[in-house]
């Protein structure tokens, strides 16, 4: 009886729903900016009062369902927009489809336009895409935010043609851009490009950065004319956030952990104790140094388990005024992030063997700790004068500390060693702290004079810093011994030489812009005239000094016998021996006025072809004063050159959603401050050198692009580019000292280069899911004449130059992104899988033939969730490299290591070598953000 109620009641009820969704109507349509026609993505849209609503999907889509018929009020409302109403009446089982356009919200008061914020999307960084002069492509702030990644360089990973260089924690550092090195490419703050803390190189290293100070992330392929021409590869232009139209404020506060610390305890050093001078430096450079001069605190190492990775951040801005002329924001950021590293590492011999056949002196066995904390600070203020005037100032400080230590076990195979588990092993422990910072300050002023004349100025103060202080490294040396019946005995560890190292750089940099615009109709042609100029004075300074100390003898003459850092004791030896790291070429003062103008064209011949042309002139002057005795014929030089640098680009507008460009420009990159100073540096595998008759790279370059922009943040993009360089820079391996024993990295000019590919970019979302997948072919070829060893005909030992045809050093043939995205605006809930892969490409340069060291091709598995918890509140984590997948290098040859007496640890394959494994493990971060 029970059973037969309960389904009488069932049945009524399934009648009574299927009553009401029989009758039931549906409002479906579409939101968009009626200026742009951007999908305004997370709009709501509601009926009348009622607590039926929808929110607005990527595609720009919505759809209201199971509406009883009747009159409504369907509303729309989007922050930074006007409310959108339309009134409906709808029908039993109507399907109605309702398209608004929303105007922003943007205030205008006294003639003073201040506009809305709420903008930083993939929409908004699709139209800037579409309008942009140069080829270009660009990551927004809510792109970037979602990201597994909370660095610049690492976030620049995830974009077209575009690779990093990683640093020893597996951390990306410099970007790679359509396979040119770091060197060739340009980075820019709001514009201004800043100096670089690099001791050697003017390339900046983004990992400096991070990545929620940005209000967009630019990277322009192709140059006009109004840009500056050193950035062959390309030019990163970090945007930062930007004063807002209403209040905002943002905050977030992350933890999380290095899976590494797992199997490794984190090893620690206090760095409180180190002196920032040089005994050089504090007591005067006759001084001779002794050993009690040296602090042995940050060589004592304490073991920190399980270290909490955090970050921290905080925005806040508004307008104030009765017309809300001024606008402030302020931004900063915080990391702590502990990271680790097992690396395995194949030392080779100065020379190879006949054939170039590979030869290795050492086994490194190696565990990195590292403790990155990255400070960043950013204001911005403007000031609307009025409707033609406008001030800005901005103000940026990034700062990162590197406390890093390293310990090695280095297993000697070329001195006394007899077999597997006999021979010297070397125990090195290493302490560095690195400090890095740029500061930028920024004045700019925009004027309207006239219906058709405008002009604007900057003025800028930059200066990077650098501090190496203290760099200390000291190991010890045991014997194995493996008798016969397998009994294994172990010598005492013996002292062996330490080394302390001081380097500190700064570069400083004044710049003037200024630029007059003329925009007025010839004809029928609209036309816009811009010229103007720039000139930087630029002032970098370096100090290096090293010194080598070596361990006492015991009162008997042997060696001593180590215990602990507090207990071993070192000294120098001869009378000046405490002071010759002092004169070098290493410590000098380099200055550099760069002069350009620019004249540049912009004419729109109908309405769907636009060109742009013009020519740079760049004027470079560069001087150099080491402190190096006068007789040194390398003590001091200059250099001077003048660049003309023309440029033409194309637009051809297909259809409202279509583009076709078509670009051609001139570009150049100059070599480094410290490469053209004849410098040495004893290096860990190579000592380091200059190359005073270094010259700067030219280059002739190509573009064509087919752009597609159907929607939402929807793009299709195809495009090829062709590359020319005069005077390509590499490093190289150059001999010297007795009998060619010394081996030195140095820079080259090698002649002619080229540089060509293949670029595709496609984003698509259809409701809440999306995916964005980018894919790069590059061919580089450059040829070189490298040493080959070989018996020659009578038997005897020779050695030839041959040339060898190879791509250019970092470039990859093949690299590509995927990523799967799901959004519900309505739930708050954004998740997404990220893949990039990085073909394989030469990481050094060898100079013999066939020996140069690839990295194998790499992927990575990261992922990202946020999830909406409450009006404001959101959780988010973040997991990079959940496959663990290592770092490799080799070098292409036949392996002779896999098995006889010659044979070495973790080689796998028969044709190539191994030289070096580096595993980082599984990293996450998890946190809340709050927006207002």
């Amino acid at each position: 009886m029970n059973v037969r109620l309960l389904t009488s009641f069932l049945s009524l009820l399934f009648l009574s729903f299927s009553t009401i969704f029989l009758h039931a109507a549906t409002i479906k349509g579409k939101v968009a900016d009626a200026q742009t026609g951007e999908p305004l993505v997370g709009a709501v849209v509601s009926i009348g009062a009622s607590a039926q609503g929808t929110v607005v999907k990527l595609d720009g889509t919505f759809q209201i369902n199971n509406v009883p018929a009747g009159a409504y009020a369907l509303e729309v409302s989007y922050i930074g927009y006007t409310t959108g109403v339309e009134k409906i009446t709808l029908a039993d089982n109507e399907s109605k489809v309702i398209n608004f356009s929303l105007s922003s919200s943007a205030i205008q008061l006294s003639g003073v336009l201040v506009t809305a914020s709420g903008k930083e999307t993939d929409e908004r960084v699709r139209s800037i895409e579409k309008k942009a002069e140069q080829v270009m492509n660009i990551l927004s702030a809510r792109t970037i935010e979602l990201l597994p990644d909370i660095t610049v360089a690492n976030a620049l990973q995830r974009m077209s043609g575009i690779t990093i260089e990683r640093n020893n924690g597996g951390e990306g550092r410099y970007p790679i851009i359509r396979g040119m090195d770091k060197r060739y490419n340009t980075t820019l703050v709001n514009g201004i490009k800043i100096p670089s803390p690099d001791n050697k190189n003017r390339y900046v290293p983004l990992d400096l950065f991070p990545s929620e100070l940005l209000e967009r992330l630019e990277v322009s392929k192709s140059l006009t004319p109004s840009m500056e021409g050193d950035a062959i590869g390309g030019t990163i232009n970090l945007v930062l956030k930007d004063a807002p139209s209403t209040m905002l404020v943002q905050a977030n506060v992350a933890g999380g952990y290095s899976t590494i610390f797992n199997d490794q305890p984190y090893s620690k050093f206090n760095s409180s104790v180190i002196n920032r001078k040089s005994p050089a430096e504090i007591h005067g450079s006759a001084y001779n140094a002794t050993y009690a001069d040296f602090t042995k605190d940050n060589l004592s190492y304490s073991k920190l388990n399980s270290p909490v990775n955090s970050t921290i951040g905080l925005t806040l801005g508004n307008r104030f005024g009765k017309a809300k002329k001024f606008g402030v924001l302020v931004a900063g950021s915080y990391q702590n992030i502990y990271r680790g590293t097992n690396s395995t590492y194949f030392f080779p011999n100065p020379q190879p063997a006949l054939n170039n056949t590979p030869v290795f002196a050492d086994i490194f066995l190696r565990q990195y700790s590292f403790d990155n904390r990255r400070l960043g600070l950013h204001s911005k203020l403007d000031y609307a004068i009025n409707a033609n005037n406008k001030i800005s100032l901005y103000n940026m400080y990034i700062k990162m500390d590197e406390y890093q230590s390293r310990q090695t076990i280095d297993s000697v195979l070329a001195i006394q060693r007899t077999g597997p588990g006999s021979g010297n092993v070397s125990l090195q422990s290493r302490s560095v702290w690195q400090e890095q910072s740029i500061y930028n300050s920024t004045l700019r002023g925009d004027h309207t004079l006239s219906e058709v004349f405008k002009f604007n100025w900057s003025g800028a103060y930059s200066i990077a810093n650098n501090q190496l202080p203290d760099w200390a490294q000291f190991s010890t040396q045991h014997e194995v011994k493996t008798a016969a019946d397998g009994t294994v005995t172990v010598t005492p560890d013996l002292l062996q030489p330490m080394t302390r190292r001081w380097v500190h750089n700064s570069d400083k940099d004044l710049t003037g812009i200024l630029n007059f615009i003329y925009n007025k109709k010839m004809g029928n042609t609209d036309t816009e005239i811009k010229v103007g100029g720039l000139y930087r004075h630029k002032n970098r300074d370096s100090y290096y000094n090293e010194y080598s100390l070596n361990p006492d003898l015991n009162t008997n003459g042997t060696n001593q016998v180590f215990t602990d850092i507090y207990a071993a004791k070192y000294s120098f030896k001869g009378l000046d021996a405490g002071t010759s790291g002092e004169i070098n070429a290493n410590t000098y003062n380099s200055k550099e006025d760069i002069a350009d103008a620019y004249i540049q064209g912009k004419f729109l011949f109908s309405s769907k072809l636009e060109m742009l042309g013009g020519v740079r002139v760049e004027n470079t002057v560069q001087k150099y004063q080491t402190v190096l005795p006068k007789e040194f014929d390398g003590r001091s030089g200059s250099i001077k050159y003048t660049d003309v640098l023309p440029s033409l680009q194309f637009k051809y507008l297909l259809g409202k959603k279509q583009n076709l460009r078509a670009a051609y420009y001139k570009a150049i990159s100059r070599p480094g401050f410290f490469e053209i100073i004849p410098y040495r540096i004893n290096g860990e595998y190579y000592d380091e050198g200059g190359n005073p008759y270094l010259k700067h790279t030219r280059s002739d370059n190509f573009d064509l692009r087919y752009e597609l922009f159907p929607g939402a943040g929807d793009q299709i993009l195809l495009g090829g580019f062709y590359k020319k360089l005069q005077n390509p820079i590499e490093y190289s391996v150059i001999r010297t000292g007795v009998n060619g024993g010394t081996q030195v990295l140095v820079p080259n000019n090698f002649g002619t280069a080229t540089n060509y590919g293949f670029e595709a970019v496609v984003a698509k979302f259809i409701g809440n899911f999306g995916v964005k997948a980018n894919y790069t072919y590059t061919k580089s070829r450059i040829t070189t004449d490298k040493n080959f060893y070989f018996r020659d005909d009578k038997g005897q030992i020779s050695n030839e130059l041959r040339p060898q045809t190879r791509p250019l050093q970092g470039q990859a043939d093949h690299i590509g992104n995927f990523s799967f995205i799901y959004k519900n605006p309505k739930s708050g809930t954004d998740f997404q899988i990220a893949y990039v892969y990085t073909g394989k490409r030469i990481i050094q340069v060898s100079p013999y033939y066939g020996l140069d060291y690839w990295q194998r091709p790499f992927g990575q598995l990261d992922f990202s969730v946020e999830q909406r918890i409450t009006k404001g509140f959101n959780f988010y984590a973040k997991v990079a490299n959940l496959t663990n997948t290592p770092l490799q290098v080799e070098i292409l040859q036949p392996n002779t290591f896999i098995t006889g007496t010659n044979k070495l640890p973790l080689q796998t394959d028969a044709d190539r070598i191994l030289v070096q494994k580096d595993f980082y493990k599984l990293s996450f971060l998890v946190g809340i953000r709050y927006k207002l």
